[in-house]
């Protein structure tokens, strides 16, 4: 698995988990507490992503010494 894959995939277990735990939402707080998961979902990965390129950024200029 991806980590994209792997960070959607936490993200709706808990939007999921969310559910059955508070009852019954409807059908908008549902799709709000999916659209949060999801953005928090995409700020990890643009994180994740920022830090492997800072790490690619110190491998290549230790590697070119």
């Amino acid at each position: 698995m991806t980590k994209r894959t792997k960070l959607a995939s936490l993200s709706i277990a808990a939007v999921l988990s969310a559910g059955m735990l508070g009852g019954c939402a409807t059908d908008q707080e549902a799709r709000d507490m999916a659209a949060a998961a999801m953005d928090s979902a995409n700020a990890a990965q643009a994180c994740c992503n920022a830090n492997e390129e800072r790490i690619n950024r110190m491998y290549q200029k230790i590697m070119s010494k």
